[in-house]
């Protein structure tokens, strides 16, 4: 394995980057993320529709807001990049027969690896508290068992910018669009939702 087959390198014998395909990744990036804040935007100017329904999920970033998510990015975005090398380099599987069967259990490993250690956690917190009453991890206030519930949520990111990955990965070859779409995706949605920042803003 070389930097160009981990997805890395667009060059085969060299780190290598090059401007232009950075810029193209930059735009399609920016592109993709702009339709889809565009259209959440309008179904929630238009019939109210607030997204927040499990939180943190997609809302409208505020001047406020937009300034968090400006900050958060930096760091979600090398978070997947190492997911993206992580994901499509060292846990790669064979290729099947057909690039849709590729993509299909692909996709289904990655949510594995990335989802499978959070059901665990939650299947300890959750069985004994369901079969006993027990409730396993509570810490100071309760502050643990609050943390555990908001996995639910970070489960179905997961297994979304697994998938997403995925697909970026196979129809690019890089592991750059499919992490750059996901940490402005996932920034969005800490931005705009999270509690972290003063209420209402």
């Amino acid at each position: 394995m070389n930097l160009f087959n981990l997805g890395v390198s667009y060059d085969k014998n060299r780190l290598a980057l090059g401007g232009e395909k950075v810029f193209k990744t930059l735009l399609l990036g920016g592109i993709l993320f702009g339709f889809a804040y565009l259209s959440q935007y309008t179904l929630e100017k238009i019939w109210i529709v607030d997204f927040r329904f499990v939180w943190p999920f997609a809302s409208d970033l505020t001047p406020y807001r937009w300034r968090l998510f400006f900050l958060y990015l930096p760091f979600i975005l090398v978070c997947f990049l190492l997911t993206g090398l992580f994901l499509h380099g060292q846990l790669r599987r064979p290729k099947k027969e057909t690039w849709l069967k590729t993509f299909a259990n692909w996709s289904l490993w990655n949510i594995l690896a990335l989802a499978g250690p959070l059901v665990l956690l939650l299947a300890v917190q959750y069985v004994p508290l369901f079969t006993t009453g027990f409730i396993p991890f509570e810490g100071p206030g309760g502050l643990f068992v609050v943390f555990l519930i908001s996995l639910f949520h970070t489960l179905a990111l997961l297994a979304i910018t697994s998938v997403l990955s995925t697909f970026f990965f196979q129809v690019t070859g890089k592991i750059y669009l499919g992490a750059l779409l996901n940490a402005l995706l996932v920034t969005w949605m800490f931005a705009s939702s999270q509690v972290i920042a003063p209420i209402p803003i």
